[in-house]
């Protein structure tokens, strides 16, 4: 079922089958009021009669709302009444003619109200009811009395009409506003499903249609918008990387080929052979290197992080011993302060990682006789891990870009370009963010944020 038929069916049609019952029952229950009301009459009138049936003279036998000044309403209401003797022969039927019963023996009744409805040869109905009195002699008597039902059926009959017309407005007018409604939002979603059939191809060349609601499908609509973009950037991002990675592998590759070609077009004295066979080892350690950062890259992006506690301020404190002899051997100190301990929950061998990378590229950017500097800062939300050299520092205008992977300031500066974006990476799989600016008195300050969870 297509999602506008289920709209019509569940928003149209169902509710007015739902109405069309609750008129029905709303019409049942105002017929059995007005019979309710009916039998009441009836029955406050037989016990009226009950106690002045035998109040005349000689206790005659009468019926008293013959001579009621209101004879000519409960006439036109066909308002009817009988008497009958214990042998069930009638002595009073009031009107003339009426529709009574010719005989009504009292040991067919009980001394409590009966009441029926009889539909007349004329196609009226009337209610009826019949009860014993006893005369002042202790004799058994029935009482008969009976009115028009035509009243009720007219007003019932009326709020049918008037039922069925509402019913009818009430559901044309639902039907068309759902129609509307449905085809709009039928529209909506079926351009967010052209949407998605396009990313299925590997169409991210556009965001999802324009979609001015403010409701669920415009809030998803954003958000498959903003998934899109994020796609479609990863996507290049991706693709820029292979394409560096490319330019990257193939320049040690080329200069290894090319070494071999030289090396082989004539005899080569042993010194010459020693000289070419370390260019060529030089450039395999290069191609190793890049190899390494690319598989470490590629594992931080497509692993399952796990969590687990981890105090930042240890994981700091390994990363520093760790780099102490490449920083001795350019004369650089490492320094460190900050707080004591920082505990969170996180990947400690990616963490590790970052840091390294971040200490690495401090240390290379250091004059000799530097100094890098780390500090670690906590609050309630976060820890922040701070490593400032005295470097040259980075221009405004690079300290975004020199985040993306093989992005290198300095050409001729060893490195693979890869470690700031590993630092990236390990920072938004944290929740956090990576980020540099300007130390005072000159050089660099990189920040790994890693959020708390």
């Amino acid at each position: 079922m297509t999602l506008q038929r289920r709209l019509l069916l569940f928003g149209a049609l169902l509710p007015a089958a739902l109405l069309a019952l609750a008129l029905f029952l709303i019409g049942l229950f105002l017929e059995h009021l007005l019979l309710e009301s009916i039998d009441r009459g009836l029955a406050l009138q037989a016990a009226s009669e009950s106690v002045s049936l035998f109040d005349r003279p000689g206790q005659d036998a009468h019926l008293h709302f013959g001579d009621s000044s209101l004879a000519g309403d409960l006439r036109r209401l066909n308002h009817q009444g009988a008497l009958y003797d214990p042998e069930g022969v009638m002595l009073i039927s009031l009107p003339a003619g009426s529709s009574a019963p010719e005989r009504l023996p009292p040991e067919t009744l009980g001394r409590a109200p009966a009441l029926w409805t009889t539909t007349l040869a004329s196609g009226e109905r009337i209610r009826e009811l019949a009860i014993v009195i006893d005369s002042p002699r202790g004799e058994p008597h029935a009482l008969w009395l009976a009115v028009s039902l035509a009243s009720n059926d007219v007003a019932l009959a009326a709020y049918a009409r008037a039922a069925g017309l509402i019913g009818v407005i009430v559901t044309l007018a639902m039907l068309l506003l759902q129609i509307w409604h449905a085809r709009g939002l039928a529209a909506r979603v079926q351009r967010l499903d052209t949407h998605m059939q396009r990313l299925r191809d590997g169409d991210l060349s556009s965001p999802p249609a324009e979609d001015r609601g403010t409701d669920v499908i415009a809030a998803l609509r954003n958000a498959i918008a903003d998934a899109t973009e994020k796609l479609r950037r990863a996507t290049d991002a991706q693709q820029r990387l292979v394409a560096d990675a490319a330019h990257e592998l193939r320049t040690p590759l080329t200069a290894i080929r090319m070494e071999i070609d030289v090396t082989l077009r004539r005899e080569r004295a042993r010194e010459e052979l020693v000289g070419a066979l370390e260019r060529v080892s030089s450039e395999v350690d290069r191609l190793s290197a890049l190899a390494t950062k690319l598989l470490d890259m590629a594992r931080l992006r497509g692993a399952e992080w796990e969590r687990v506690p981890v105090d930042l301020v240890e994981v700091a404190r390994a990363a520093i011993d760790g780099a102490r002899p490449l920083a001795d051997e350019r004369a650089v100190t490492l320094r460190a302060d900050g707080v004591e301990t920082a505990p969170l929950r996180g990947n400690p061998g990616p963490l590790r990682q970052a840091i390294d990378n971040l200490l690495s590229n401090a240390i290379k950017f250091s004059p000799r006789g530097g100094a890098v500097d780390v500090s670690i800062r906590d609050d309630a939300r976060r820890v922040v891990v701070t490593v400032a050299d005295r470097g040259p520092g980075v221009a405004p205008e690079h300290r975004d870009s020199i985040f993306a992977p093989f992005h290198r300031l300095q050409r001729g500066i060893e490195g693979a370009g890869l470690g700031l974006a590993i630092v990236r990476d390990v920072a938004e799989a944290h929740g956090g963010r990576a980020w540099v600016d300007a130390r005072e008195g000159g050089g660099a300050a990189f920040h790994l944020s890693i959020r708390r969870s």
